[in-house]
């Protein structure tokens, strides 16, 4: 009776430390950002962030946003880390707006900052991503105004510049966003429009998997000891 009682017990653990966890869910995201400059040329070769973060429900805060986005002028063979979430404000439609650094500064343009149409380094060789994350769904489609909220900027040695300009002109990031242009087109690289956003729930770890055989496993045992006792009665 006191090990069926300490299964049981051992199981509503497991229940109460997955309901307090109830409200975070794991997602994965990707941007496309379209590099015109190489439509006809190279069309594959766009920019893209591939990534994941937490979304707390309850909160409606995100955290733990992480990823890695690819140089595109190196025929995506190449890419930059981005590990420091930095910023997350509203997008004033429903959304969080939530930014992650490949350095641990918000600086990334000259005069520092990160503002949309910024093209030139602050000098530490930054790069950023800026998503869009929809509070009452965080997998729902982006309006056209909050497409327009998305951005990027690679200021690493070798994203862009270094390979194509003077030394005196290497200072220039490699950027993408909805520009004001009659294309839309924003950047450096001739323009970055349609810009496009997939977010999907994350498969559950294998952790969540092994908490939950654990609680089917001590449930199982605590049953068939019973029966053992029951039939040697």
């Amino acid at each position: 009776m006191q090990k069926s009682v300490l299964a049981v017990g051992a199981v509503a653990a497991l229940a109460a430390a997955q309901a307090a966890h109830a409200g975070i869910t794991t997602y994965n995201v990707t941007e496309t950002f379209n590099q015109v400059v190489y439509d006809a040329s190279n069309p594959t070769w766009d920019t893209l962030f591939t990534g994941s973060f937490d979304f707390d429900s309850d909160t409606q805060t995100v955290s733990k946003l992480q990823g890695m986005l690819s140089e595109a002028m190196t025929g995506n063979t190449q890419s930059v880390a981005l590990n420091y979430q930095l910023s997350s404000v509203s997008d004033g439609m429903g959304g969080l707006l939530v930014s992650v650094f490949a350095q641990n500064t918000t600086d990334v343009f000259a005069g520092g900052g990160f503002v949309t149409g910024g093209k030139n380094t602050f000098g530490n060789y930054n790069a950023y991503v800026t998503i869009d994350v929809p509070l009452a769904d965080p997998t729902a489609a982006l309006s056209v105004a909050q497409i327009a909220k998305l951005a990027y900027a690679d200021c690493a040695a070798g994203g862009l510049m270094p390979m194509m300009k003077p030394p005196e002109q290497r200072t220039v990031c490699m950027t993408g966003y909805v520009g004001t242009e009659a294309d839309l087109s924003g950047g450096t690289m001739q323009g970055t429009y349609p810009i496009t956003q997939t977010i999907t729930a994350a498969v559950p770890e294998a952790e969540t998997y092994g908490l939950l055989l654990v609680g089917l496993g001590l449930v199982g045992m605590a049953a068939r000891r019973r029966k053992t006792q029951n039939f040697i009665a």
